[in-house]
């Protein structure tokens, strides 16, 4: 993978988290209007139940107690009717919300592993660089050492005693142009 895809890839994950985290706080903040809209519907259901409560029991006095209770049973229901849904839509939300959150806590871990495996693929690309740097610095320095020249058309180097030497100057070594024969190609 080249080091421009990497950090492309990681570009894109990053930009994928900040998406991701700006959806789940926009759901947040809906979640939180819901709440305050169910707490608000909350409050005015039970304002027109205890105000149902008040005209119901006006009622009874004024006329029998019988229908009165009657009466009053049902608005227990409907309120207790009403109390049930919204603790199951309130459940609803927080498990939505919980979602929410895994989701966005799933791509940033995506996001953090694509990071570190980018970074792990330009320090082993830098690792290998360094390591042919280190080879060609060592083949410069001995290169340094060595006097290398033509003989007669052939090429020749300078080296220690004892080698195989030109016949007309015993300071050059003659280089073999064909590889020993374990070396050849069969």
């Amino acid at each position: 993978m080249e080091h421009k895809s990497v950090e492309e890839f990681i570009a894109s994950a990053a930009l994928l988290g900040a998406h991701l985290t700006r959806q789940c706080e926009s759901a947040s903040t809906r979640l939180q209007q819901l709440s305050a809209a169910l707490t608000r519907s909350i409050d005015e259901g039970q304002a027109r139940i205890a105000a149902s409560t008040r005209d119901t029991l006006r009622d009874s006095l004024a006329s029998e107690l019988p229908v009165a209770l009657q009466g009053l049973g049902e608005s227990t229901r409907q309120l207790q009717y009403m109390v049930e849904r919204m603790q199951q839509a309130q459940a609803a939300l927080e498990q939505r919300a919980r979602w929410m959150g895994l989701k966005a806590a799933s791509a940033l871990l995506v996001a953090a592993l694509a990071v570190l495996a980018g970074t792990g693929y330009v320090a082993a690309d830098n690792v290998a660089r360094s390591q042919q740097a280190l080879v060609r610095l060592e083949v410069m320095q001995a290169l340094e050492q060595v006097t290398i020249t033509s003989c007669d058309g052939r090429p020749c180097v300078k080296l220690e005693d004892g080698l195989r030497r030109w016949h007309r100057n015993e300071h050059y070594v003659l280089v073999d142009r064909d590889p020993p024969p374990e070396l050849q190609p069969r």
